[in-house]
């Protein structure tokens, strides 16, 4: 197999591999009550989105 295809191979599987840890400390985290409710995230992510319009069109 030339190397270039084992080199990629291997950066897939290290991806892949950190992909599956953070899913799994993810499940962790939610069944230790460490989540922000949906709601909650979305107000923040919203009153961010506002200040941003803000600033471009000026009014900050």
């Amino acid at each position: 197999m030339p190397k270039g295809r084992t080199t990629r191979i291997r950066v897939s599987v290290d991806w892949e591999t950190k992909l599956i840890e953070d899913i799994k400390r993810g499940i962790a985290d939610a069944k230790a009550g460490r989540v922000v409710p949906h709601e909650a995230a979305m107000a923040e992510i919203d009153a961010v989105i506002e200040i941003v319009e803000a600033e471009r069109a000026g009014k900050v």
